[in-house]
Protein backbone atom coordinates (compact mmCIF):
# COMPACT_ATOMS: atom_id res chain seq x y z
CA UNK A 1 0.00 0.00 0.00
CA UNK A 2 1.01 3.59 -0.57
CA UNK A 3 0.92 4.35 3.16
CA UNK A 4 3.34 1.55 4.03
CA UNK A 5 5.63 2.70 1.24
CA UNK A 6 5.76 6.22 2.66
CA UNK A 7 6.33 4.82 6.14
CA UNK A 8 9.33 2.86 4.91
CA UNK A 9 10.65 5.93 3.13
CA UNK A 10 10.33 7.98 6.33
CA UNK A 11 12.22 5.34 8.29
CA UNK A 12 14.98 5.17 5.66
CA UNK A 13 15.13 8.97 5.60
CA UNK A 14 15.49 9.12 9.38
CA UNK A 15 18.32 6.62 9.25
CA UNK A 16 20.02 8.54 6.42
CA UNK A 17 19.64 11.77 8.38
CA UNK A 18 21.34 10.28 11.45
CA UNK A 19 24.22 8.88 9.40
CA UNK A 20 24.68 12.16 7.50
CA UNK A 21 24.81 14.42 10.53
CA UNK A 22 27.18 11.99 12.26
CA UNK A 23 29.59 12.02 9.34
CA UNK A 24 29.35 15.82 9.11
CA UNK A 25 30.08 16.18 12.82
CA UNK A 26 33.26 14.11 12.75
CA UNK A 27 34.54 15.68 9.51
CA UNK A 28 34.03 19.19 10.89
CA UNK A 29 35.67 18.39 14.23
CA UNK A 30 38.62 16.65 12.60
CA UNK A 31 39.53 19.76 10.60
CA UNK A 32 42.88 21.27 11.67
CA UNK A 33 42.68 24.41 13.77
CA UNK A 34 39.83 25.90 15.79
CA UNK A 35 38.10 29.20 16.38
CA UNK A 36 40.06 30.31 19.41
CA UNK A 37 43.39 29.62 17.68
CA UNK A 38 42.38 31.74 14.68
CA UNK A 39 41.09 34.43 17.01
CA UNK A 40 44.34 34.51 18.94
CA UNK A 41 46.34 34.85 15.74
CA UNK A 42 44.27 37.90 14.79
CA UNK A 43 44.93 39.44 18.22
CA UNK A 44 48.62 38.61 18.26
CA UNK A 45 48.25 35.97 21.01
CA UNK A 46 47.54 38.54 23.73
CA UNK A 47 44.80 36.67 25.62
CA UNK A 48 45.80 35.08 28.95
CA UNK A 49 45.83 31.28 29.13
CA UNK A 50 43.07 31.32 31.75
CA UNK A 51 40.72 32.99 29.27
CA UNK A 52 41.56 30.43 26.60
CA UNK A 53 40.92 27.53 28.97
CA UNK A 54 37.63 29.08 30.03
CA UNK A 55 36.54 29.28 26.38
CA UNK A 56 37.21 25.57 25.84
CA UNK A 57 35.35 24.64 29.03
CA UNK A 58 32.41 26.90 28.22
CA UNK A 59 31.77 25.26 24.84
CA UNK A 60 32.81 21.75 25.82
CA UNK A 61 35.83 21.68 23.51
CA UNK A 62 37.97 20.23 26.29
CA UNK A 63 35.85 17.06 26.34
CA UNK A 64 36.69 13.90 24.36
CA UNK A 65 35.26 13.88 20.83
CA UNK A 66 32.86 11.05 21.73
CA UNK A 67 31.38 13.14 24.56
CA UNK A 68 31.05 16.15 22.28
CA UNK A 69 29.21 13.95 19.77
CA UNK A 70 26.74 12.72 22.40
CA UNK A 71 26.05 16.30 23.49
CA UNK A 72 25.56 17.30 19.84
CA UNK A 73 22.98 14.55 19.24
CA UNK A 74 21.16 15.40 22.47
CA UNK A 75 21.00 19.08 21.50
CA UNK A 76 19.57 18.22 18.06
CA UNK A 77 16.86 16.07 19.63
CA UNK A 78 15.96 19.02 21.85
CA UNK A 79 15.91 21.39 18.87
CA UNK A 80 19.00 23.31 19.98
CA UNK A 81 21.36 24.14 17.10
CA UNK A 82 24.12 25.70 19.17
CA UNK A 83 25.71 29.11 19.64
CA UNK A 84 27.94 30.74 17.03
CA UNK A 85 31.43 31.63 18.24
CA UNK A 86 31.97 34.21 15.53
CA UNK A 87 28.64 36.07 15.66
CA UNK A 88 27.78 35.49 19.36
CA UNK A 89 24.17 34.58 18.53
CA UNK A 90 22.05 31.45 18.33
CA UNK A 91 22.83 29.46 15.19
CA UNK A 92 19.27 28.78 13.99
CA UNK A 93 18.03 32.43 13.79
CA UNK A 94 21.27 33.40 12.07
CA UNK A 95 20.91 30.64 9.46
CA UNK A 96 17.25 31.47 8.83
CA UNK A 97 18.14 35.13 8.26
CA UNK A 98 20.82 34.21 5.72
CA UNK A 99 18.55 31.59 4.14
CA UNK A 100 16.11 34.34 3.19
CA UNK A 101 18.76 36.08 1.10
CA UNK A 102 19.87 32.83 -0.51
CA UNK A 103 16.30 32.04 -1.56
CA UNK A 104 16.01 35.45 -3.24
CA UNK A 105 18.52 34.37 -5.88
CA UNK A 106 18.17 30.58 -5.72
CA UNK A 107 14.40 30.26 -6.21
CA UNK A 108 14.15 32.21 -9.50
CA UNK A 109 17.44 30.74 -10.75
CA UNK A 110 16.33 27.17 -10.02
CA UNK A 111 12.89 27.69 -11.55
CA UNK A 112 14.25 29.22 -14.74
CA UNK A 113 17.12 26.74 -14.94
CA UNK A 114 14.76 23.77 -14.69
CA UNK A 115 12.36 25.19 -17.31
CA UNK A 116 15.08 26.17 -19.78
CA UNK A 117 16.94 22.90 -19.27
CA UNK A 118 13.84 20.77 -19.81
CA UNK A 119 12.71 22.67 -22.91
CA UNK A 120 16.14 22.74 -24.53
CA UNK A 121 16.87 19.13 -23.54
CA UNK A 122 13.53 17.86 -24.82
CA UNK A 123 13.90 19.65 -28.16
CA UNK A 124 17.54 18.59 -28.53
CA UNK A 125 16.74 14.96 -27.72
CA UNK A 126 13.81 14.97 -30.13
CA UNK A 127 16.13 16.33 -32.85
CA UNK A 128 19.00 14.01 -31.86
CA UNK A 129 22.01 13.96 -34.20
CA UNK A 130 20.76 16.90 -36.22
CA UNK A 131 22.57 20.21 -36.68
CA UNK A 132 20.36 21.90 -34.05
CA UNK A 133 21.05 19.14 -31.53
CA UNK A 134 24.83 19.20 -32.06
CA UNK A 135 24.97 22.98 -31.75
CA UNK A 136 22.96 23.01 -28.53
CA UNK A 137 24.82 20.00 -27.13
CA UNK A 138 28.28 21.52 -27.72
CA UNK A 139 27.17 24.84 -26.25
CA UNK A 140 25.97 23.10 -23.08
CA UNK A 141 29.23 21.15 -22.83
CA UNK A 142 31.12 24.45 -22.75
CA UNK A 143 28.77 25.96 -20.16
CA UNK A 144 28.94 22.87 -17.95
CA UNK A 145 32.70 22.43 -18.23
CA UNK A 146 33.47 25.95 -17.02
CA UNK A 147 33.03 26.34 -13.22
CA UNK A 148 30.40 28.70 -11.88
CA UNK A 149 32.94 31.01 -10.24
CA UNK A 150 34.52 31.70 -13.66
CA UNK A 151 31.14 32.68 -15.07
CA UNK A 152 30.61 34.90 -12.02
CA UNK A 153 33.95 36.65 -12.52
CA UNK A 154 33.25 37.14 -16.24
CA UNK A 155 29.80 38.63 -15.64
CA UNK A 156 31.25 41.03 -13.08
CA UNK A 157 34.06 42.00 -15.45
CA UNK A 158 31.80 42.51 -18.48
CA UNK A 159 28.52 43.77 -17.07
CA UNK A 160 29.88 45.38 -13.91
CA UNK A 161 33.28 46.92 -14.65
CA UNK A 162 33.18 47.37 -18.43
CA UNK A 163 29.54 48.13 -19.25
CA UNK A 164 28.63 49.34 -15.74
CA UNK A 165 25.11 47.98 -16.14
CA UNK A 166 24.90 46.17 -12.80
CA UNK A 167 26.50 46.42 -9.33
CA UNK A 168 29.52 44.16 -8.83
CA UNK A 169 28.88 43.06 -5.24
CA UNK A 170 26.59 43.23 -2.24
CA UNK A 171 22.80 43.20 -2.07
CA UNK A 172 22.01 46.92 -1.90
CA UNK A 173 23.46 50.35 -2.57
CA UNK A 174 24.93 52.76 -0.05
CA UNK A 175 21.60 54.61 -0.14
CA UNK A 176 20.30 52.04 2.34
CA UNK A 177 21.88 54.15 5.09
CA UNK A 178 19.36 56.96 4.67
CA UNK A 179 16.46 55.53 2.66
CA UNK A 180 16.23 51.91 3.86
CA UNK A 181 16.05 48.75 1.76
CA UNK A 182 14.51 49.19 -1.67
CA UNK A 183 13.16 46.07 -3.40
CA UNK A 184 14.06 47.34 -6.85
CA UNK A 185 17.62 48.05 -5.75
CA UNK A 186 17.96 44.57 -4.21
CA UNK A 187 16.71 42.91 -7.39
CA UNK A 188 19.12 45.04 -9.44
CA UNK A 189 21.98 43.63 -7.36
CA UNK A 190 20.54 40.11 -7.66
CA UNK A 191 20.34 39.97 -11.47
CA UNK A 192 23.94 38.84 -12.07
CA UNK A 193 23.97 36.12 -9.36
CA UNK A 194 20.63 34.83 -10.64
CA UNK A 195 21.91 34.80 -14.22
CA UNK A 196 25.02 32.80 -13.32
CA UNK A 197 23.07 30.25 -11.27
CA UNK A 198 20.44 29.93 -14.00
CA UNK A 199 23.13 29.25 -16.59
CA UNK A 200 24.74 26.43 -14.61
CA UNK A 201 21.43 24.87 -13.56
CA UNK A 202 20.14 24.93 -17.14
CA UNK A 203 23.14 22.98 -18.41
CA UNK A 204 22.73 20.25 -15.78
CA UNK A 205 19.04 19.74 -16.52
CA UNK A 206 19.64 19.83 -20.26
CA UNK A 207 21.86 16.72 -20.26
CA UNK A 208 19.44 14.69 -18.19
CA UNK A 209 16.40 15.72 -20.21
CA UNK A 210 18.12 15.12 -23.55
CA UNK A 211 19.21 11.60 -22.61
CA UNK A 212 15.79 10.81 -21.19
CA UNK A 213 14.07 12.07 -24.34
CA UNK A 214 16.33 9.98 -26.58
CA UNK A 215 15.36 6.86 -24.62
CA UNK A 216 11.65 7.74 -24.82
CA UNK A 217 11.33 8.44 -28.56
CA UNK A 218 11.81 4.75 -29.35
CA UNK A 219 8.89 3.63 -27.16
CA UNK A 220 5.84 1.93 -28.69
CA UNK A 221 3.40 4.63 -27.66
CA UNK A 222 5.37 7.20 -29.68
CA UNK A 223 5.11 4.97 -32.75
CA UNK A 224 1.40 4.48 -32.08
CA UNK A 225 0.87 8.24 -31.82
CA UNK A 226 2.56 8.73 -35.19
CA UNK A 227 0.45 6.04 -36.84
CA UNK A 228 -2.66 7.83 -35.58
CA UNK A 229 -1.59 10.90 -37.53
CA UNK A 230 -0.60 13.17 -34.64
CA UNK A 231 1.81 15.92 -35.61
CA UNK A 232 5.38 15.91 -34.24
CA UNK A 233 4.77 18.99 -32.09
CA UNK A 234 1.89 17.34 -30.23
CA UNK A 235 3.76 14.07 -29.78
CA UNK A 236 6.77 15.88 -28.34
CA UNK A 237 5.06 18.25 -25.89
CA UNK A 238 1.96 16.23 -24.95
CA UNK A 239 3.29 12.68 -24.80
CA UNK A 240 7.07 12.32 -24.90
CA UNK A 241 7.86 15.22 -22.58
CA UNK A 242 5.65 13.94 -19.77
CA UNK A 243 7.35 10.54 -19.63
CA UNK A 244 10.86 11.84 -20.26
CA UNK A 245 10.55 14.32 -17.38
CA UNK A 246 10.54 11.66 -14.63
CA UNK A 247 14.34 11.61 -14.09
CA UNK A 248 14.36 15.41 -14.15
CA UNK A 249 12.02 15.51 -11.14
CA UNK A 250 14.66 14.01 -8.89
CA UNK A 251 17.27 16.39 -10.26
CA UNK A 252 14.93 19.34 -9.82
CA UNK A 253 14.09 18.55 -6.21
CA UNK A 254 17.76 18.09 -5.36
CA UNK A 255 18.56 21.39 -7.02
CA UNK A 256 15.91 23.03 -4.86
CA UNK A 257 17.78 21.53 -1.92
CA UNK A 258 21.13 22.98 -2.94
CA UNK A 259 20.84 25.96 -0.61
CA UNK A 260 24.45 25.50 0.51
CA UNK A 261 26.60 23.77 -2.07
CA UNK A 262 24.81 25.31 -5.03
CA UNK A 263 25.65 28.90 -4.21
CA UNK A 264 28.87 29.01 -2.15
CA UNK A 265 31.13 30.23 -4.96
CA UNK A 266 28.57 32.54 -6.52
CA UNK A 267 27.57 34.16 -3.23
CA UNK A 268 31.19 34.57 -2.15
CA UNK A 269 32.25 36.23 -5.42
CA UNK A 270 29.23 38.55 -5.48
CA UNK A 271 29.39 39.13 -1.69
CA UNK A 272 25.74 38.11 -1.50
CA UNK A 273 24.77 37.73 2.20
CA UNK A 274 23.29 34.25 2.00
CA UNK A 275 24.02 30.75 3.27
CA UNK A 276 26.86 30.25 0.78
CA UNK A 277 28.82 33.29 1.97
CA UNK A 278 28.02 32.39 5.59
CA UNK A 279 29.49 28.92 5.00
CA UNK A 280 32.70 30.41 3.62
CA UNK A 281 33.07 32.73 6.61
CA UNK A 282 32.33 29.93 9.08
CA UNK A 283 34.96 27.71 7.45
CA UNK A 284 37.59 30.44 7.61
CA UNK A 285 36.81 31.16 11.27
CA UNK A 286 36.41 27.45 12.23
CA UNK A 287 33.03 28.30 13.75
CA UNK A 288 32.06 24.68 14.50
CA UNK A 289 28.48 25.17 15.81
CA UNK A 290 27.63 27.36 12.82
CA UNK A 291 29.07 24.83 10.36
CA UNK A 292 27.17 22.02 12.07
CA UNK A 293 23.95 24.03 11.81
CA UNK A 294 24.48 24.79 8.13
CA UNK A 295 25.14 21.15 7.23
CA UNK A 296 22.24 20.06 9.43
CA UNK A 297 19.93 22.34 7.47
CA UNK A 298 21.35 21.10 4.16
CA UNK A 299 20.83 17.47 5.21
CA UNK A 300 17.22 18.14 6.22
CA UNK A 301 16.41 19.88 2.95
CA UNK A 302 18.02 17.18 0.79
CA UNK A 303 16.08 14.42 2.58
CA UNK A 304 12.81 16.36 2.28
CA UNK A 305 13.54 16.94 -1.41
CA UNK A 306 13.96 13.20 -1.98
CA UNK A 307 10.69 12.50 -0.18
CA UNK A 308 9.01 15.12 -2.35
CA UNK A 309 10.35 13.44 -5.49
CA UNK A 310 9.02 10.06 -4.32
CA UNK A 311 5.62 11.63 -3.75
CA UNK A 312 5.50 13.38 -7.12
CA UNK A 313 6.50 10.34 -9.18
CA UNK A 314 3.08 8.58 -9.03
CA UNK A 315 1.30 11.83 -9.94
CA UNK A 316 3.22 12.00 -13.23
CA UNK A 317 3.51 8.29 -14.01
CA UNK A 318 0.63 6.16 -12.57
CA UNK A 319 2.72 3.04 -13.19
CA UNK A 320 4.90 4.01 -10.23
CA UNK A 321 1.89 4.09 -7.92
CA UNK A 322 0.70 0.70 -9.18
CA UNK A 323 4.12 -0.75 -8.56
CA UNK A 324 4.02 0.52 -5.00
CA UNK A 325 0.54 -0.83 -4.32
CA UNK A 326 1.54 -4.25 -5.58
Amino acid sequence: MWGSYLSRRLIYSGFAFFISISISFFIIHLMPGDYITNYLLSLGNVLPQETIDQFYREFGLNLPLSDQYCIYIQNILRGEWGYSYQYSVQVLPLILDKLFWTLIILVPATGMGICFGMILGAYSGWKARTTQDLACFNMMIIIRAIPSYWWAIMTITIFGYSLKLFPISGYTSISILYSGINIGDVMHHAILPIAVLTLTITAGNYYLMRNSMISVIGEDYITTARTKGLDEHSILWRHALKNASLPVITMATLQCASIVTGSIFVETIFSWPGIGLLTTEALKARDLPLLEGIFLLDTLVVILANLTADTLYPLIDPRVGKGVDE
